[in-house]
């Protein structure tokens, strides 16, 4: 292991050393490293991806990119020099994190187990010989570590957006919310019951009522949020309020959920061409679309000072009695979904849209659809086409 270069990086407050190892030294390294990094991504599956070819390429004795390292605060960090560093990275190896390279990593270590399960010792000591260039962000705070795993993403394997939402918001996915579940990406899973949703779905809903506006997160929202992040996952209030609209949200959920029974519908029912929208009402309010369409009505609604907390929504979804138009009310629904897929270009936005007013009209105590399912199903598509003509 050889120092070569100490730069100090200032957008993030900490130092990059530039170091040459042998490929045999990285794994020796990075082995816990895969395990420890909660920020980061599932594996790739590489059947048919650039990393088979990679194998071929390393065999061959090519050189890889830069892998990209975090050392995250340790004492006296500013005491760490380009003499002391190689000393300091062997001393504290349990505590490095992979910012860029976990899918080449992944396959040098898949290479190595090849190549020792099939004991071809001189291909294995080729390889181990390899040299390799690491850069290491020694000092590394949360902030700065979220920040160049955002900034790095350029890879063969870019990180999916919902990754990086999740990443950002990584200490909301810690609040324990009775009868919650979140689901991140790197589960692998996807709701399947009541209760539970995908993280990046209500994270989305979030920022819709924070920001009163029903449209996604984007990849240039990202970079922007993580300017006031540090503000955001140190408040208490944020996560209090956070809690509360989960559970504001997961409450109408299951509420609506009660009232129409396990009752489905398919296209058939529907009378459609195009595929239904959600069979059920779990299905359909655990989408993105009704979420952010209640964070930003919800938020339009205590800025008009017609309701003043969400204890006024919950109050509101226990007075929506079971009846036998709530199963109408949910066809009639997605019958308006369909219509809306067949008008719209922007289909996403558009639904997102539609459930703004959904939710405005059913929570609107001022309004003629207050607590009304269908009413609120019907004139919530006026309003609609009002916005979008």
């Amino acid at each position: 292991m050889k120092a070569l270069a100490l730069t100090h990086d200032s957008r993030i407050n900490a130092s990059n050393f530039l170091l040459e190892v042998t490929i045999e030294e990285y794994l020796g390294l990075a082995g816990k490293a895969l395990e420890r990094n909660e920020y980061q991504r599932r594996r790739v599956k590489s059947a048919s991806s650039v990393y088979a070819l990679l194998k071929e390429d390393l065999l061959k004795g090519c050189i890889m990119p830069p892998i990209v390292l975090g050392l995250p605060l340790v004492k006296k960090a500013s005491a760490i020099t380009l003499k002391n560093i190689c000393e300091v990275i062997q001393k504290t190896a349990d505590n490095l994190l992979i910012l860029d390279g976990l899918q080449r990593t992944y396959t040098l270590i898949d290479l190595r187990n090849e190549l020792v399960s099939t004991k071809d010792e001189n291909a294995l000591k080729r390889l181990h010989s390899l040299p390799l260039r690491i850069e290491v962000y020694a000092g590394i705070n949360r902030i700065g570590i979220l920040y160049r795993m955002l900034t790095l993403n350029t890879g063969q394997t870019p990180m999916s957006l919902r990754q990086q939402i999740e990443m950002l918001y990584i200490d909301f996915a810690k609040i324990p919310i009775d009868g919650v579940k979140v689901i991140k990406e790197a589960d692998d899973d996807a709701p399947q019951k009541l209760g539970e949703y995908t993280f990046r779905s209500v994270i989305e809903g979030f920022n819709a009522y924070l920001e009163r506006n029903e449209l996604p997160l984007d990849r240039f929202d990202i970079l922007e949020n993580i300017k006031s992040l540090e503000k955001l996952s140190t408040e208490n209030q944020d996560a209090t309020l956070f809690e509360d609209f989960v559970k504001t949200y997961d409450k109408f959920v299951k509420h609506f959920a009660m009232l129409t029974g396990e009752q489905a519908f398919d296209s058939d029912d529907l009378e459609i061409s195009g595929q239904v929208f959600g069979k059920d009402a779990r299905r359909v309010f655990t989408k993105s679309q009704a979420i952010t369409g209640f964070g930003s009505a919800v938020g339009k609604l205590r800025d008009r000072k017609v309701i003043s907390h969400f204890d006024d929504i919950v109050k509101g979804i226990s007075k929506l009695k079971p009846n036998k138009d709530a199963k109408g009310a949910l066809k009639n629904l997605l019958k308006t979904m369909e219509q809306i897929r067949l008008s719209s270009k922007k289909i996403g936005n558009s639904q997102r849209l539609y459930f703004h007013f959904f939710f405005r009209e059913l929570f609107n105590p001022d309004g003629d659809s207050y607590l009304d399912l269908n009413e609120a199903v019907s004139n919530a598509y006026q309003k609609y086409l009002v916005q979008m003509s």
